[in-house]
């Protein structure tokens, strides 16, 4: 908490100190805080394809397997999008439960119904990135 009131405070002197100036735009440099690390993002899943199964209704969705040289990514997670691109509407992650590991995911949708799916790969800061959207048409 002394961290972030003395951070606070730094910031207050230094407006202070840009309106006496006149609005002089030079600030001085304020170290980042310690312990905070950042992770570079899993690169996206690619190659996404899917197939189905009309008797058992199972979509099996397919990917390129993760490279050997990629150190960052933990695993996938399964996403589905309200529309055909981000813009028609958002993309949600299954944030809960085991990591995909492998390079297939199958699930149940019945004959006759389109879903927007979006692969993700995590890395170990959890954070997400997004493959292409794939549209699965039954």
């Amino acid at each position: 908490m002394r961290d972030r009131v003395r951070f606070a405070c730094r910031a207050a002197a230094v407006a202070i100190a840009l309106a006496a100036a006149g609005g002089a735009t030079s600030v001085p440099a304020v170290a980042a805080p310690t312990g905070i690390t950042q992770t570079a993002p899993a690169p996206a899943p690619t190659g996404l394809t899917y197939s189905f199964d009309a008797v058992t209704e199972q979509v099996t969705v397919s990917w390129d397997p993760k490279d050997p040289a990629d150190t960052v990514t933990t695993g996938y997670r399964e996403g589905s999008c309200s529309g055909p691109s981000t813009a028609d509407g958002p993309c949600f992650a299954r944030v809960s439960g085991p990591l995909l590991t492998g390079t297939s995911f199958t699930f149940h949708q019945a004959a006759g119904r389109t879903r927007y799916f979006r692969l993700y790969a995590e890395n170990a800061a959890h954070q997400l990135t997004g493959s292409a959207i794939l549209t699965i048409t039954t």
